[in-house]
């Protein structure tokens, strides 16, 4: 059934695509020579101009001026003309072999599991290490920068230098105590799943229940699709390929050595994620700074927008500069006791706990997990064994139903706007998911915090409880 819903979804779309050659036929049929020739009788006593539009057993098959066909055998005709329709039959064979190579090559392309070749973005500008000793608003823009260049490097290249050898430590002992199979397993289905996506893209684009709308604008599914599911899953294809996040690869580069090199392979796809759903002005700016410690405020807080009740609070962060870097305070106090605290961990562990996919103590929440993380090692196997796209449907079916009505809420939050807006930001809006201020007082609500708000509407940051406290440890 599922084939029958593809065809009559694409039915439209077919159409126009026979009608267009129709029409491509009857022009290269009826217009190989721009004038009409001029054709003699054998005996000569009979010449007409009309135009040849095909030989047909031994005939020579001519349009006339009135539009009328007639068939004149090439006996009849003299040398001159019979090698002029010999001429003529030729070029327009060569043309109906062009077109219907071409007409092959559009179908072979319909029927793809993906582009070929696979489409590759821009490449983003060259990385840019983050140097020490920056002050606060050139470390801030220099991040920003990288960031929304792709590259996730930057996340290791702002932390101070003890800071890096620190994560390297405890990533080292963590993979010390891993189940390295097990571990190793797990990223490369990771990986077949990421090549599965971009590798079967036409064929996931064109499942019934992605295909929404006339076939020619997107339907929201697909544009989540392209916009967001495609470039994670290129990123891991090529970050994790040829076994490059297999754990000792990782343990000989060290963790931090390996993120660097991985993220210039993932740049170009981190990229179009950042373009699309991040802005290109600053969301930060220096709100006051010494030598060693700054406070950095949400860009534009404290200025009353229309509709607003009262100018918005913004959020502020205080920083202190370590070994030449600018990190958070609140990371500053607590990262030492951290690394200690997950250094004993880790070191308590016994061999092979430490998988980040199978951890025995569990128990049935364990099995469950198994169970499901068999379940979809076959579905992959399946997918992957679809040899077109209605078998691909066909296989992605008991997947793809549980899932509806997550698909349809995806859809209606782009038909809203919720992938991005026109700035190109989060289509959330300012709803204190990280791209703008809290929000509520744009909708003319007051805000619900028990902290003592000040006589201009700002909050009291004298306060213990002020929001710069880590909420989860």
């Amino acid at each position: 059934m599922l084939d029958r819903q593809v065809f009559f979804r694409q039915l439209p779309h077919r159409l126009s695509i026979l009608s267009g050659t129709i029409a491509l036929s009857i022009v290269l049929g009826t217009s190989s020579n721009l004038s009409a020739e001029n054709w003699t009788s054998l005996v000569g006593n009979r010449t007409i101009q009309a135009q040849m539009v095909g030989l047909w057993d031994d005939n020579v098959i001519l349009l006339m001026s009135n539009g009328k066909r007639v068939s004149v055998p090439m006996k009849s005709l003299i040398a001159e003309s019979r090698i002029q329709a010999e001429e003529i039959a030729t070029r327009l064979a060569k043309q109906r072999e062009m077109l219907s190579e071409e007409l092959r090559q559009v179908a072979d392309a319909e029927a793809a599991a993906a582009p070929d070749p696979l489409p590759t973005p821009p490449a983003p500008a060259a990385y840019q290490p983050l140097a020490p000793n920056l002050s606060i608003d050139e470390a801030i823009q220099q991040i920003h920068t990288q960031l929304r260049e792709g590259h996730l490097a930057i996340a290791i290249d702002a932390l101070p230098p003890s800071y890096r050898s620190d994560i390297d430590e405890l990533a080292d002992l963590a993979l010390q105590k891993a189940d390295s199979n097990s571990l190793n397993e797990g990223v490369q289905e990771l990986h077949r799943w990421a090549d599965l996506i971009v590798t079967r893209q036409n064929w996931i684009k064109s499942h019934p229940r992605m295909t929404t709308g006339s076939p020619d604008s997107n339907s929201p599914y697909v544009e989540v699709l392209d916009e967001m599911i495609l470039p994670l899953a290129n990123m891991i294809r090529v970050g994790l390929a040829e076994g490059a996040g297999n754990s000792e690869t990782i343990r000989q580069k060290g963790l931090t050595n390996w993120v660097r090199e991985r993220s210039e392979a993932m740049a170009p796809y981190f990229r179009q994620l950042t373009q699309s759903f991040t802005s290109s002005d600053p969301r930060w700016e220096v709100a006051r700074f010494d030598e060693k410690t700054a406070t950095i405020k949400r860009a534009g807080s404290g200025t009353q927008q229309p509709g607003q009740r009262r100018p918005s609070r913004g959020e502020t962060i205080d920083f202190v500069q370590v070994e030449g870097y600018w990190i958070p305070k609140s990371v500053a106090d607590q990262f030492p006791q951290w690394v200690e605290d997950q250094r004993k961990q880790i070191s308590e562990m016994n061999a092979g706990e430490f998988s980040g996919l199978t951890i025995p103590q569990a128990g049935p929440a364990a099995a469950m997990a198994t169970g499901m993380a068999a379940q979809m090692s076959q579905n992959l196997a399946t997918l992957e064994a679809a040899a077109d796209a209605t078998a691909f449907h066909e296989a992605s079916e008991q997947m793809l139903a549980p899932l509806q009505p997550l698909l349809s809420l995806a859809g209606a939050a782009m038909k809203m706007g919720g992938g991005r807006n026109a700035s190109g930001m989060s289509g959330y809006g300012d709803s204190g998911y990280g791209m703008g201020d809290s929000g509520y007082e744009d909708m003319g609500m007051d805000p619900l915090y028990d902290e003592t708000m000040m006589e201009d509407g700002s909050m009291d940051q004298s306060g213990s409880n002020y929001g710069m406290e880590p909420t989860n440890q």
